[in-house]
């Protein structure tokens, strides 16, 4: 809990508060304008989801309007390793990527790497029962879908042997 500040107090009392946003902080009007969004309800929402995943950080920040009245909002700011909150928000992807571990590949990348179609491949996979493991990677613009990793040793066995 904070110490009463009585400076601080007078200070308000007198007007002589100063509303300006905190160094380092973005509001939601400077995030519209790094985003390039339309609305501020856009960027405010853009910026709670960021903030939900984990990307930025945010305060309760107390502004004055043009009217004189005093409302309370959220600041925001990237959290490492991002320096700006539009490299942020075009890492969102990126960052909620699961990482596959080495030695587990997809059948498609697979095949190309074996000349073998996926369709034998595929066949092959079947008979010999093994099973996939999912790994939530991104595709495209279309965001992250979870995607079914073999491990090249199981495939490699399963492979027709060379005459």
């Amino acid at each position: 809990m904070k110490r009463f500040d009585a400076a601080a107090l007078i200070a308000a009392m007198h007007g002589q508060r100063d509303y300006a946003c905190p160094k380092g902080w973005s509001s939601v009007e400077d995030i519209r304008n790094e985003l390039n969004l339309a609305h501020t309800r856009n960027a405010s929402s853009r910026a709670y989801e960021l903030y939900k995943q984990g990307l930025l950080e945010r305060q309760s920040h107390q502004f004055k309007a043009k009217t004189g009245q005093c409302h309370h909002s959220y600041v925001y700011r990237a959290r490492k390793p991002y320096r700006t909150i539009s490299e942020a928000a075009a890492n969102t992807f990126k960052a909620r990527e699961e990482k596959v571990p080495r030695g587990w590949v997809r059948i498609m990348d697979f095949c190309f790497e074996a000349s073998i179609s996926h369709v034998a491949l595929r066949a092959r996979v079947a008979r010999s029962n093994l099973k996939p493991r999912y790994f939530k990677t991104s595709r495209g613009v279309s965001g992250l879908h979870y995607n079914a990793y073999y491990r090249r040793s199981e495939l490699l066995r399963v492979l027709p042997k060379a005459p």
